[in-house]
């Protein structure tokens, strides 16, 4: 091989190297923007979580004060000892993703819960945050994420009315009767 055609392929090569460190560095580049992105919003959310507990701890009563000596008389029985309540366990799904299909179920689930826990869930707040901290995958965490985001925060909802409507209008299926429209009207218009 000639020295022009060595060089020629040299600067080819050299040219390549070059086009692959810009593209590896505008990757890098997008990479560090969305890092940087994902940190902010996982700030805001422990933000709001913080304002949560928060409020938590200043609705609910203060903790009592527990003797660590042991008891001087023998101990009681454990079915005559009264428990504080407590919040009981859900029953709902791991996540809720958004399908609409699971909507009304995941919805009736969660209002059963805080019905049960009135005591225990009574801000507004709470109740949403609540909520939204099941809704981990698919277009749900999508919503939950921008209520987190969203200046006001969960308080950006005046109440659970407000809440539950916005709730259903994201995730319920469209009433069978305005689908059946919607399909005549395409059918006419485009027909």
């Amino acid at each position: 091989m000639e020295a022009p055609a060595l060089q020629d392929e040299a600067w080819t090569c050299l040219f390549y190297l070059g086009t692959q460190v810009q593209l590896m560095q505008s990757s890098l580049t997008h990479h560090m923007t969305e890092l940087s992105t994902l940190c902010q919003t996982i700030n805001l959310i422990f933000q709001s979580l913080q304002a949560l507990l928060e409020c938590l701890n200043t609705s609910s009563a203060p903790p009592m004060a527990v003797d660590a000596s042991p008891p001087a008389t023998a101990p009681v029985p454990a079915a005559l000892v009264t428990l504080q309540p407590q919040i009981p366990c859900p029953v709902l799904l791991d996540t809720y993703d958004g399908a609409c299909s699971g909507g009304e179920q995941f919805l009736q689930s969660c209002l059963t819960y805080i019905h049960l826990s009135r005591d225990t869930v009574d801000s507004n707040a709470l109740k949403i945050a609540w909520v939204l901290s099941y809704m981990k995958t698919g277009c749900a965490s999508t919503y939950a994420l921008q209520v987190f985001c969203h200046c006001g925060g969960v308080g950006s909802f005046l109440d659970w009315t407000a809440f539950e409507k916005d709730f259903h209008m994201e995730f319920f299926p469209l009433d069978p009767a305005k689908m059946a429209a919607l399909m005549l009207c395409n059918r006419e218009q485009y027909g």
